[in-house]
């Protein structure tokens, strides 16, 4: 077993490289959708409150991910007995996965869809899982469900995060952020207009989606 498993970054030994791309320029939507909420439209309590959540959660997956990013780059940049730069980058990526999780479920809640369909091993489902399982460590722990070298539920990998029942690759989180940042965009000014042109979204969010939280 490699020393750095050891002290509990599971497959550590493995991590080589940064896979991870970089997001696009940094967005303002809560101040959009404050402004545009005060100035041009106003929406039921109930619905404002969806939307004023689900975009803080967007800013704040993607103010994770690039504190991640930086983190790893960090991390393979410094001498192998340097770990702290390792767990920033996990703890940032955790952040994230839980950000972008909580902020889909806000969006398929208030539009009345479902995030996914259990057991269909969907990029919502994953991303669930490994949601749940960093949330939970007191259940992971008790019930035997780490892998027998590791003090953590997540850890990261030359192509994306993992759990033992679960991976999410990059691509497929940038692609899901991505996705959350365009409809954070129509949701931030309440327009609607097709936004699932990825072929793998997170959730069937459409026109419809958009439409069911900014217009009822």
């Amino acid at each position: 077993m490699d020393k750095e498993e050891e002290r509990g970054a599971h497959k550590l030994s493995l991590l080589t490289e940064c896979g991870v791309r970089e997001l696009p320029t940094k967005a303002n939507w809560l101040g959009a959708f404050i402004l545009t909420t005060v100035f041009t439209a106003t929406l039921p309590a109930k619905n404002r409150a969806y939307v004023f959540n689900f975009l803080r959660r967007a800013e704040g997956a993607f103010s994770a991910y690039r504190e991640a990013r930086s983190a790893l780059i960090e991390y393979l940049a410094t001498p192998r007995n340097v770990l702290s730069p390792y767990f920033r980058d996990l703890l940032n990526f955790e952040v994230c996965i839980a950000q972008c999780y909580q902020g889909y479920e806000l969006l398929a809640t208030g539009s009345g869809e479902k995030l996914f369909e259990r057991n269909d091993r969907s990029d919502g489902e994953r991303l669930h899982y490994l949601y749940v399982d960093s949330k939970h460590m007191d259940r992971m722990i008790d019930g035997g469900k780490l892998p027998t070298e590791a003090t953590v539920a997540v850890w990261i990998t030359n192509h994306g995060l993992e759990s033992n029942r679960a991976a999410l690759s990059f691509d497929e989180l940038f692609e899901m952020l991505i996705h959350m940042g365009r409809l954070a965009e129509q949701l931030s000014t309440l327009t609607a207009g097709p936004v699932d042109d990825s072929p793998n979204p997170a959730v069937p969010a459409t026109e419809a989606t958009t439409s069911a939280i900014s217009t009822q």
